[in-house]
């Protein structure tokens, strides 16, 4: 390799090469930060999620699982009363911030605080007039644009409507 190019290689080597001061952010932060979090507010996405935890378990800093989460009387209030407004990444947000989303996720589904779709009367009617002879796309497009198929196939399975297509 020649003088120039060995000198290219260094300068590189050493814009590439990790600093102690993100190794040291890396270190203070990987228990209470996740490896994306950490590469977005501290490292200003100059090293990418994979590449923090790549270094992270180079240098065996592995993450704690995070301790069982009780939910306060007042808090399982709140979950109750917003369950319907709001995902559960926004009720984490707004609410619950230090819980994690799976942990709202959990805590909802536990408690059975689903958030059903409403169904009018005359969209449950179309889908007993026109589920069994139409698929779900169909029925979106025609009959339930404000539906998702998947909303579509769970209610139809819940009122137990087949599809007869087939049937001739």
């Amino acid at each position: 390799m020649n003088q120039k190019a060995k000198e290219a290689f260094d300068k590189y080597r050493d814009k590439v090469k990790w600093k102690e001061k993100e190794l040291n952010i890396i270190r203070k932060y990987h228990n209470k930060y996740s490896d994306k979090e950490i590469s977005e507010r501290f490292l200003k996405n100059k090293r990418s999620r994979r590449q923090v935890q790549a270094k992270r378990l180079e240098l065996r800093l592995l993450k704690r699982m995070q301790t069982h989460q009780i939910w306060t009387p007042e808090e399982l209030k709140i979950l109750k009363n917003n369950y319907k407004k709001y995902n559960q990444k926004e009720l984490q947000q707004k609410f619950f911030p230090d819980k994690t989303v799976n942990q709202v996720k959990g805590a909802k589904m536990h408690r059975k605080f689903y958030r059903d779709p409403v169904w009018t009367q005359e969209e449950v009617e179309a889908l007993f007039t026109h589920g069994p002879t139409m698929n779900r796309h169909d029925l979106k497009k025609i009959h339930l644009p404000s539906k998702t198929v998947d909303q579509i196939s769970w209610t139809k399975k819940y009122y137990g409507i087949k599809s007869n297509r087939n049937a001739n």
